[in-house]
């Protein structure tokens, strides 16, 4: 019999990652790591696994928690569980509920796996429900990255191609990264995010917590001119042979100059070289942004759907007010002044529409 059990994060600190890397699905944003580097942005990780009587690990989930009163939590699994899907029953939130010591839960996980008609059946038979509201696409494209890198290069569209081409008359330099400068980044992000009416994507804070917790999981890549100016940045987060592009931002020069498919190009060149098999290339809404569509698409990836989001709620008014505060996040931009710490004492409602997400 199969059971969840919350390990210590000294323990998960030896065995996590080991583990999770053995599973088709594992998910960067599911190792530990990640969950050292949430718990600076203020959330509580749980490492927990599903065992079966010989001690074998069957499944693995990072749970990050929030705690509000009356002993009320919301719980959100990023890119989990992984692992075999028929370990994520009714027990799961259970387990949560006693490892935190909670007596109201809400429980939300965005699962990275390819959806399965039989995979859907079996949440609904087990009372998970498809989020009402969701948090981001289920919609995404990756590329295989077994071939050789020749025909890597070959797999891109001729369109991809031609811009690539047109790239290289100018001086460009791609080079992966090691010590990023943060200031030079934020500054990047705080310019795009000024042209595009963005809200703030990374404050200093996250990005010193980020490179400082996920440094060994996070490839970096940069694209400058003969000057040594930053044109473009991309970071993928990787964890066994999959990997997923988590950040990136090109500025006004580096548009000009197209910066964004030579370093597009490197960044796929080194995952292959390192092993990668699966790289997804993020999100896609061909009609909310088609350009990014655009030039995911002309890398010749393939486009796939996730199970996606699924919850579950110790009662229904908490899964309907969790669903209600979440759309409202959708619809509302969250004000560049405020930080994730400066968001730990709001209540319940306040805190799902300004910082889910």
């Amino acid at each position: 019999m199969n059971s969840w059990k919350d390990i210590t994060p000294r323990e998960a600190s030896d065995t996590w990652n080991e583990n999770l890397a053995r599973f088709d699905d594992c998910s960067p944003f599911q190792t530990y790591e990640w969950g050292q580097y949430q718990q600076s942005l203020g959330w509580e990780p749980h490492y927990c696994v599903c065992i079966d009587e010989e001690k074998n690990v069957k499944a693995m989930a990072l749970v990050l928690v929030r705690r509000f009163l009356m002993k009320t939590g919301f719980a959100w699994v990023e890119g989990g569980p992984v692992g075999e899907l028929g370990a994520v029953d009714h027990t799961l939130p259970k387990a949560i509920m006693a490892a935190a010591g909670l007596k109201r839960l809400y429980l939300r996980f965005r699962s990275d796996r390819k959806r399965k008609t039989r995979d859907t059946l079996f949440l609904e038979h087990e009372r998970w429900t498809r989020s009402l509201y969701q948090m981001g696409s289920s919609f995404s494209m990756e590329l295989d990255l077994t071939a050789e890198l020749e025909e890597i290069d070959k797999n891109f569209k001729s369109s991809w191609r031609r811009q690539l081409k047109l790239s290289q008359r100018n001086p460009l330099a791609v080079k992966q990264v090691f010590n990023p400068d943060i200031a030079e980044i934020h500054s990047a992000y705080a310019e795009m995010e000024t042209a595009k009416g963005l809200p703030e994507l990374f404050s200093k804070e996250k990005l010193e917590n980020l490179f400082h917790h996920v440094r060994r999981n996070l490839i970096i890549y940069r694209c400058e001119d003969a000057g040594g100016n930053l044109l473009a940045m991309k970071g993928v987060l990787f964890i066994g042979r999959r990997a997923v592009e988590y950040m990136g931002v090109t500025n006004d020069r580096g548009r000009e100059l197209r910066a964004s498919f030579p370093l597009e190009r490197g960044i796929l060149r080194h995952c292959a070289e390192k092993g990668i098999v699966k790289y997804d290339l993020g999100g896609i809404d061909p009609w909310e942004n088609p350009g990014c569509h655009r030039f995911k698409r002309g890398t010749g990836a393939t486009e796939l759907e996730y199970l996606g989001e699924w919850d579950w709620a110790s009662s229904s008014w908490l899964r309907l007010f969790a669903n209600w505060a979440i759309q409202k996040r959708q619809t509302t931009k969250k004000p560049k002044s405020e930080s994730p710490a400066q968001n730990r004492t709001k209540s319940f409602a306040r805190f799902l529409f300004q910082q889910i997400g």
